[in-house]
């Protein structure tokens, strides 16, 4: 087992607890590995049981222990935050599920696929329904701590669209131009920020809210997640020659853009594009963690659905092992290690940032954004049921 942060943060106080979001099976995709001990501690300000560090308002989130809470950390990272708001984007990404599910799952349009689950009748149906708003939900909640209550609807949303189109694509790389997501798309490059009236109100209806919520930022998001989209229709080309062209490809597989994006959204950040250029290294060094953490977290579950039902496998474990000839445990070992060396750049990049070149305050809160995403999906994938469920119980050799 990787040796995991020790963390003596107080348990929350009560007016804290009915904030938390409730947490079933933690996963530790790292349970069977050797310990790995390469320790670089910075971002403070993540720290639970410190004092309020760093530039940002407090008032949205609550101080996340890994520990109290009881999940697996493999991280050198000292804590994350949590959205307080997560009931109302809750609230919200159901209203837009209910919508889309009243438009397109009454009937299999061909050109607005949702995944198959939907379609059926009974437990199959209210379990994925249940699994894509709450997984919409949590990603948002850790992921996006600073986002005030719209906001945090508005990325829960976003974040629903997303997960839509790739479990579609998941299944079928083929379909990846058509799904209800590319409803939206159309919607959208058809009047970029000037939206008219849709066929679909509810397509309507979210896309004018992000962008009256903030034209810029809001413009930003939007195009982030249809770029994404459009990078789907690529996954039948993935390059595996090395493990760093794999990341090259998989930092737009991920969506780095839309994360950079819904950051900055979260966090009301606007930053010039010579403001912004200065992240170029440590961007460069969050992709490939956020690549590297969903991949190790993902594996199993990616894996039996590759070898049971034919599913297209795009994963950094399955790369190394192909590449080297190594056994499974042998290549999640290698990029756990992979995983604690980048916290480790990411701590001398923005410290050097700090000391050398010296940041504004919204580059400050935007450094401190994106470390709160960084941390935030580490423990939304701990805790993350699509990864931890049944699916991911079978540890593959």
């Amino acid at each position: 087992m990787m040796e995991s942060t020790t963390i003596t943060a107080q348990a929350p106080s009560a007016p804290l607890q009915e904030y938390l979001l409730p947490i079933s099976s933690p996963y530790d995709p790292t349970k069977n590995l050797s310990p790995v001990t390469i320790i670089a501690r910075s971002f403070a300000f993540l720290d639970p049981d410190g004092e309020k560090v760093g530039s940002r308002d407090l008032a949205n989130s609550i101080p996340i222990s890994p520990s109290l809470r009881r999940v697996p950390w493999p991280s050198n990272l000292p804590g994350c935050r949590q959205n307080k708001h997560w009931r109302i984007a809750e609230r919200m990404t159901r209203d837009l599920f209910e919508a889309i599910y009243k438009h397109a799952g009454q009937t299999r349009d061909a050109s607005n696929k949702l995944p198959l689950q939907l379609y059926e009748v009974g437990k199959q149906k209210i379990h994925k329904e249940a699994e894509l708003v709450g997984t919409a939900v949590k990603s948002t909640a850790y992921m996006f701590p600073d986002a005030s209550p719209a906001r945090a609807g508005m990325i829960a949303q976003s974040m629903l669209l997303v997960f839509l189109h790739d479990d579609v694509v998941e299944k079928s790389t083929r379909d990846a131009g058509s799904t209800i997501t590319n409803s939206f798309m159309t919607v959208w490059k058809q009047a970029q920020s000037n939206i008219g009236e849709s066929s679909q109100e509810y397509i309507h209806s979210l896309l004018t809210g992000i962008i009256k919520e903030d034209p810029i930022l809001g413009k930003k998001l939007l195009e982030g997640a249809f770029s994404w989209v459009d990078h789907t229709k690529e996954y039948e080309s993935v390059p595996t020659e090395s493990l760093r062209e794999y990341l090259d490809y998989r930092s737009r597989d991920i969506g780095a853009d839309l994360l950079l994006a819904q950051a900055a959204f979260a966090a009301d950040i606007s930053l010039s594009e010579a403001e912004k250029g200065i992240f170029d290294k440590f961007i460069g060094f969050f992709a490939d963690h956020i690549s590297l953490t969903n991949d190790i977290y993902s594996f199993e579950k990616e894996w039996n659905e590759h070898v049971s039902k034919g599913a297209f496998l795009v994963n950094a474990v399955d790369v190394v092992r192909r590449l080297h000839n190594i056994p499974v445990s042998a290549a999640k070992q290698f990029i756990c290690e992979e995983i604690l060396k980048l916290e480790q750049l990411l701590a001398f990049e923005i410290d050097h940032l700090k000391q050398d070149v010296g940041l504004n305050k919204a580059q400050e809160r935007f450094g401190e954004a994106l470390a709160l995403c960084l941390a935030g999906h580490i423990f939304y994938s701990a805790t993350n049921g699509r990864y931890g469920g049944a699916d991911s119980a079978t540890t593959v050799e």
